[in-house]
């Protein structure tokens, strides 16, 4: 069992609580080792961190513990869980948080954690983090079986995932995410293009957003003129819209959510 953890939260780093959840687990597992993938997600947004997780956990090498704490509905009858795939460990609340995960994974386990002993002795109701989760996510380091923690479940909760759509003359998707520089994050992927366009055409498109029209696919961000709005395929795969040296969600006055469509030039 690998002694790494990811940490993913909304309690940013003001307060006490991302250092409680170390403490807590150094308590239980001395030699973990711990990477922040981030404590900013907006809070109580649990398709931001949903989304936030599947772009990074894959990185890590396999048998990382990824403790991903985004939970409204803490002290609530929602189920704490651990999520085991073919290469990680996940640990956080049953909210849909970890359904990129599912969609993801070849061969899934999710487990209720109901072993109480493996807690902190008298949890509160309003930190799970620290009390719950960060001591699980501890023990498992140790190579504690994940069944040791409580029976497996298959009505798990998830999300309503957005997915690409085609229509007569394209694709139709979706904003899942804008990122710090106003980057507008979409679903659909470069593998979508390539199933929607001829070989070698993938760069004549006309994208439409916003009531704004894009035409062709940019390389890379500096391809653009500055101030120019454009569209690319990112690093991650996604089709990204972006404006050269500016704040494209400012300059749009768009949210995640909007629709996105893809056209060919000859439609």
């Amino acid at each position: 069992m690998a002694n790494l953890i990811t940490l993913l939260t909304d309690y940013g780093t003001r307060d006490s609580f991302v250092s409680s959840l170390k403490g807590t687990i150094l308590k239980t597992s001395p030699q973990a080792q711990f990477v922040d993938i981030t404590h900013e997600i907006a809070p109580q947004d649990i398709w931001e961190a949903a989304f936030t997780l599947r772009e990074s956990y894959t990185h890590f090498p396999k048998g990382t513990i990824h403790l991903a704490v985004v939970d409204p509905g803490v002290g609530s009858g929602r189920r704490p869980i651990i999520v085991v795939t073919e290469s990680y460990y996940f640990v956080g609340p049953d909210n849909g948080l970890f359904s990129l995960v599912y969609r993801d994974a070849e061969r899934l386990r999710v487990h209720h954690i109901t072993a109480a002993h493996y807690f902190i002795s008298n949890p509160g109701p309003t930190f799970h983090g620290r009390d719950i989760f960060a001591p699980v996510a501890g023990w498992l380091t140790k190579g504690i079986p994940s069944g040791n923690f409580g029976d497996e479940i298959t009505d798990f909760v998830k999300l309503n995932v957005p997915s690409v759509k085609g229509t007569d003359t394209g694709l139709d998707g979706h904003v899942v995410h804008i990122d710090r520089y106003g980057n507008m994050i979409t679903n659909v992927m470069s593998k979508d293009l390539q199933a929607f366009l001829p070989e070698g055409q993938q760069g004549t498109v006309i994208i439409q957003i916003g009531g704004k029209e894009i035409r062709g696919l940019k390389k890379f961000y500096a391809e653009a003129a500055p101030g120019e709005l454009g569209a690319l395929i990112n690093s991650n795969g996604h089709l990204e819209i972006f404006m050269f040296r500016q704040n494209a969600r400012s300059a749009l006055s768009l949210k995640r959510g909007e629709v996105i469509r893809v056209l060919s030039k000859s439609a």
